[in-house]
Parts: C-alpha cells; sequence; structure tokens
C-alpha cells in the first residue's frame, strides 16, 4: 500500500561537496562579471546631440524668419489687393482676418527683429522694425474699414514700400538659408 506522505526536506543532500562546488563556481563567475563590468574600458561616447554651432543657429534662424516674412507678405498683399477683391458693402470692408494674423505676426516679428539686431544683421533688424510698425497699425485699426481708410492704409504700405522690401529680404533671407546648406528640406527627415 502506497502512502501518500509529505515528503520531508533531506538537509543532507545540501551538504554533498558536488553541489558546493557548483555553488561556489556560479560565485566565482558572478564575482567575475562584476569586475569585468568595473574595469573593462568604456568605449567614447559620441554626443548624438551635440553643442549647436553659430552657423546652424543662423540656418535656423534664416528659415524661420523667411517663413515670417512670407506669411507678413501675404497679411500685406492681401490688405493691398482688399478693394480690388472684395466688393465694398456700406460698412466697409471687414480685415479682422488680417488683423488677428497681423497681432500673430507682430509678436514673432518682434524676437527675430531683436535677434537679428544681436546677431548684427542692421539690414534686415531694419526692415523688421518696419514691419512690426506696419504689423502694430494693421492689428490696432477697426475691423471694418471705410473705403477711405482702406486707402489710406493702402498708400501708407505703398509709401513706406514695405512690401517690396519684404519682398527683397525675403529673397535674401532664403538665398542666404540656402547657400548655407546643409538645411534638409521642411517635411523631409
Amino acid at each position: 500500500m502506497a502512502t501518500n506522505q509529505p515528503a520531508t526536506f533531506d538537509w543532507r543532500a545540501w551538504l554533498v561537496p558536488r553541489r558546493w562546488v557548483a555553488v561556489g563556481a556560479m560565485a566565482a563567475l558572478v564575482f567575475a562579471a562584476f569586475l569585468a563590468g568595473r574595469f573593462w574600458p568604456r568605449p567614447t561616447q559620441q554626443e548624438s546631440a551635440g553643442p549647436i554651432t553659430v552657423q546652424v543657429r543662423e540656418r535656423i534662424l534664416l528659415v524661420a524668419v523667411g517663413d515670417h516674412l512670407d506669411h507678413a507678405q501675404m497679411v500685406l498683399a492681401e490688405l493691398v489687393n482688399a478693394g480690388a477683391t472684395e466688393t465694398l458693402t456700406k460698412g466697409g470692408v471687414d480685415i479682422s482676418f488680417e488683423q488677428q494674423r497681423a497681432q500673430d505676426l507682430v509678436e514673432a516679428n518682434r524676437l527675430y527683429r531683436q535677434t537679428a539686431a544681436r546677431t548684427g544683421d542692421s539690414t534686415l533688424a531694419n526692415v523688421l522694425d518696419e514691419l512690426e510698425r506696419v504689423l502694430v497699425e494693421i492689428a490696432h485699426s477697426p475691423a471694418q474699414l471705410s473705403s477711405a481708410q482702406l486707402n489710406e492704409i493702402q498708400q501708407r504700405i505703398e509709401a513706406r514700400g514695405i512690401l517690396f522690401k519684404v519682398r527683397v529680404i525675403g529673397s535674401d533671407v532664403r538665398q542666404r538659408g540656402k547657400s548655407a546648406g546643409q538645411i534638409a528640406p521642411r517635411g523631409r527627415s
């Protein structure tokens, strides 16, 4: 008859020298791995995102300023051509969309102007200063303009030649960005 007695633990099985050799060998391997990890020469680590050089910062600035000037040029062109493309109603022309875009551009324009002045690009800083004045004027004008008010803003934009200056400086900035090279086109890695 088989009895179902629980198996008892036999301590004598652990005292067999063969087991102690295996335990000692495992301890020696763990210790050797620890020492190897501590004293093995480490490869030199190269920083993947190293410090940004002055040239890279300038290229990034040129791309950002180029985009900014493109957006400003669109706002100015829409206002200059507003009377030709829209019919004037009794209330005048609604420029609330252009006002909002001009307000957004003013904030960015200040940063770009200050950076251009700090880096010594006085031509760009001067054009951005003139552009800022025009954008502030647009942002703070009434949302509904009469034909006379619209004409006045259009004449000021044309008299200052700001649209032409923005186009020329924008073209120059894009050209400088291209000649600096090594900037991947947007949308590609």
